[in-house]
């Protein structure tokens, strides 16, 4: 008669590996898809492109504001310095118009000069979101590559024990299997333990003599007084 024990231990084996390849294949499966440090990349070139934007519009509405000072200076000028207002008080407000113009000009000279530099900033700051996006993205497209190349490996290797699996659970009778399946639910996974010495590997208890020679013998399946798990020999 075949030993039942011995068999159902190497079962135990191959749902053990089988549990491990799955869950790095769960593991593997759960890194695909886009990662925090790509969403990070793509919000930070996004961020940089509007603050550069921002920076543009208010540049160009500068320079209009500029063109409109720059005729206004022309025009009120041209009517102060050619003798055809006559009127004190007229070339008096004419006067202040054209000082007024001028703080303006220089006010907006200021800013639009100040604004050309951040503008420079941020065209530096989109270079190097964009710079560093790339590095990112093709960093991931790596990764993603070699993970997909790992989860068919590992959807081979657990193909592969499901087959040995269910060979070796077809080779059993019904009763030993239900107990097996039993016991693995109650005790984490650990139905059949090994008999060394005397002594169960499952719970350090020792056994009685009949029983280490019962187990030795493997005609039947013998479970452990203490720990209720089967037992099988070394050897």
């Amino acid at each position: 008669m075949a030993n039942m024990a011995q068999a159902l231990y190497r079962l135990q084996l191959l749902d053990t590996e089988l549990a491990e390849q799955l869950s790095r294949l769960r593991e593997a499966e759960a890194l695909i898809g886009e990662t925090a440090e790509l969403h990070k990349a793509r919000r930070a070139l996004k961020k940089a492109n509007k603050e550069l934007g921002t920076c543009s519009t208010r540049l160009r509405g500068l320079e209009m504001d500029l063109r409109t000072v720059n005729e206004r200076l022309e025009s009120t000028g041209e009517r102060l310095y050619s003798g055809r207002v006559t009127n004190p008080k007229e070339l008096s407000s004419l006067q202040q118009d054209l000082e007024h113009s001028k703080r303006s000009r220089e006010n907006l000279e200021d800013e639009a000069l100040a604004t050309m530099v951040l503008l420079e900033e941020c065209e530096e700051a989109v270079s190097q979101a964009t710079d560093r996006l790339g590095d990112v993205e093709k960093a991931w497209q790596e990764q993603q590559a070699t993970l997909s190349q790992r989860i068919e490996q590992l959807q081979a290797k657990v193909s592969q024990l499901r087959e040995q699996r269910s060979s070796a659970a077809g080779s059993l009778r019904a009763q030993d299997l239900a107990l097996y399946e039993d016991l693995k639910l109650k005790k984490g996974g650990h139905a059949v333990v090994l008999l060394k010495g005397s002594m169960c590997q499952g719970c350090r208890v020792s056994v009685s003599t009949s029983k280490d020679q019962l187990v030795r013998r493997g005609g039947e399946l013998v479970t452990c007084t203490n720990c209720g798990r089967i037992l099988t020999a070394t050897s």
